[in-house]
């Protein structure tokens, strides 16, 4: 691991090297007034934030290559960049402000306006004597201006951020935490109290976001987000008040820290549900702190880490401490000496035991054999499954009112090696529709685009109160889900989903129980895929880029249904999703009713 790390540090140094040489002779984009304006007459988002966040981009890349190298021609790039962003008329994005009702808008601390003062403000700090005066002040009175004046002024909460349970809780705050820490150390009166407002927002509200059992329910990439801006802000305040306040401390921390590592699968792929990705990369400066505070706390493959362009938002609180804590943690083991690799290898060997259970403590760390086996999280309801060959599956209970929340009570996803067979498909397109009522209009977020079925033609409703009424995981080989609570038709009046995982050839058994009135007329299971089926009779062929599955449908022959929908992932680009349909035989009668597919890699 000491090893893999100093790779990593020095070809992270590079590529900003080399980025800021690509960057040199380019000016910014400007965000125009139009560009401003189309989130507001269209919805779409991606317009405008492509060119804020690639102004972004130049603050991080000259940023980090000013602190790396030192170089006056850097320096001197760097203060046209601050100049530039400090002239912008507004630092939050259009979707997070409303210019026909908020006369304030221009000043309203969102994220990423929290985040733009963070990286101003520490930039400055780190670089003030290299700057100009005027850039620095500049800086800092913009800072002042923009956010930290806007919220010392308010009463608590400021916004719905302050005293929410999510992302937004940790990454505002932290950044305002982090920005008057900077700013505010000749006005100490005015800094406690903003770190006491902070300091009390992260520990009720963003710790509790998370589930008794570390797991961050809005999706893997939100706990790296959140994560960073409270380990960033908490290591500074740490330093700040020499030990005095260490946010630290709190027991649930070790198994919030350990929760990253649960999500990957051999291949490196990682678990994508509520707004989450299958492809998530993990970032190093923030896993190699939480690795040097909670043993628990493990690192992912490096080659699934996040480089210089891992995050296309760039954000300065994440990519400067891929140097800071990544160098840090070097240097730990390094001072360690060989005992420090034997300490990396058994603490893997731990992980791998968590992952796959007793039964597989015995086997060898180094290899597939060695990641098979479950992991369970109980009080977020997921079990997470590997196979000796490589296979994978997951399945979640919980309810329809999670943060970010998808209806997928009850759902699961099987994954052989690199490809997603049965999908999860994660995070769609964020657009003004997406965090409105029409939420679930969209295929990712409504229980269409999951692996669950229809009943009478109707989808799960969104709601903490459509949920799972259990969730047992505790077998050796057997997952049972109860979930007709998620659909509340009154003709359902039980749903039991057991999911038969076999460790070793990763095949997975879904057999679906219904107990229902002579007035339920249609049950149709619902299968969803991004690679078109073969099908032959109750036969389905799927075959991804590198592997494939087949997915055997028990009992009589049915009519198998394949319908292509349109879906827009998060980057904004559109593909092909499959349907696979079925009706359960014996619908319209009164009793109990089940659905039984093997699902088998090939």
């Amino acid at each position: 691991m000491l090893r893999e790390l100093e790779r990593y540090y020095e070809d992270y140094c590079e590529s900003i090297r080399q980025e800021a040489e690509k960057l040199r002779a380019e000016e910014m984009p400007e965000p125009t007034e139009d560009l401003f304006a189309i989130y507001e007459n269209t919805g779409n988002r991606l317009i405008y934030e492509d060119v804020y966040f690639e102004r972004r981009k130049f603050l991080a890349v000259f940023g980090l290559k000013a602190i790396l190298d030192g170089e006056e021609r850097d320096i001197q790039k760097l203060e046209d960049i601050l100049e530039g962003i400090c002239a912008e008329e507004c630092w939050a994005l259009p979707a997070h402000v409303n210019r026909m009702t908020d006369e304030n808008w221009r000043t309203y601390v969102d994220l990423f306006a929290a985040e733009t003062a963070q990286t101003l403000a520490e930039i400055a700090s780190l670089l003030g004597g290299r700057l100009s005066q005027e850039t620095v002040r500049t800086v800092e009175q913009e800072v002042m201006r923009r956010v930290l004046a806007p919220f010392s002024a308010s009463r608590p909460p400021y916004s719905h951020w302050e005293y929410g349970a999510s992302n937004w809780c940790a990454v505002c705050g932290g950044s305002v935490g982090s920005a008057a820490m900077y700013m505010l150390k000749d006005r100490p009166e005015e800094l406690t109290a903003i770190l006491e407002r902070i300091c009390h927002a992260l520990e009720t509200y963003y710790l509790k976001s998370f589930a008794e059992d570390g797991a961050c329910l809005e999706g893997l990439g939100y706990f790296t987000y959140g994560m960073t801006y409270f380990a960033g802000f908490a290591g500074q305040l740490y330093e700040f008040t020499k030990g005095r306040r260490d946010l630290f401390r709190s027991e649930k921390l070790a198994r919030i820290a350990a929760f990253q590592a649960k999500c990957y699968f051999p291949s490196g792929r990682t678990v994508s549900f509520a707004d989450g990705s299958a492809d998530e990369r993990f970032r190093v400066g923030l896993t190699c702190y939480l690795a040097m505070k909670y043993p628990e706390a493990q690192i992912p493959p490096m080659e699934r880490a996040a480089g210089l362009d891992g995050d296309n938002c760039y954000r300065w609180m994440g990519l400067y401490r891929n140097l800071t804590w990544t160098k840090e943690y070097i240097d730990f083991l390094r001072g360690q000496g060989v005992r420090a690799e034997e300490e990396a290898d058994a603490g893997k060997g731990n992980a791998e035991r968590e992952a796959g259970g007793e039964e597989n403590a015995g086997k060898k760390a180094d290899g597939k054999e060695a990641a098979a086996g479950k992991t369970v999280l109980p009080d977020a309801q997921w079990i997470i499954c590997r196979s000796a060959n490589g296979a994978g599956m997951a399945a979640k209970g919980g309810h329809n009112g999670e943060p970010h929340n998808h209806n997928d009570v009850g759902s699961f996803f099987y994954i052989n090696g690199e490809d997603f067979l049965l999908t999860d498909l994660g995070c769609g397109e964020y657009t003004r529709e997406y965090f409105s009522e029409k939420r679930y209009e969209h295929l990712c977020c409504r229980s269409l685009g999951h692996n669950v079925p229809l009943i009478d033609g109707r989808e799960q409703l969104a709601g903490e109160e459509y949920g799972c009424g259990r969730f047992d995981a505790q077998g050796p080989d057997s997952t049972l889900i109860s979930f007709a609570g998620a659909y509340a038709n009154p003709e359902l009046k039980s749903l039991t989903r057991r999911l038969d995982w076999d460790e070793a050839e990763g095949t997975l058994r879904v057999e679906d129980r219904f107990q229902v009135t002579e007035q339920l007329r249609s049950i149709r299971e619902n299968l969803v895929t991004c690679w078109k089926p073969e099908i032959q009779g109750n036969t389905l062929r799927i075959q991804g880029p590198h592997s494939g599955c087949v997915v055997t449908i028990e009992g009589p022959e049915v009519k198998v249904d394949c319908i292509r929908q349109d879906f827009s992932d998060h980057g904004g680009h559109h593909r092909d999703v499959w349907l696979i349909q079925w009706e359960v035989p014996g619908t319209g009668k009164a009793g109990d009713l089940s659905a039984r597919f093997t699902v088998r890699a090939v």
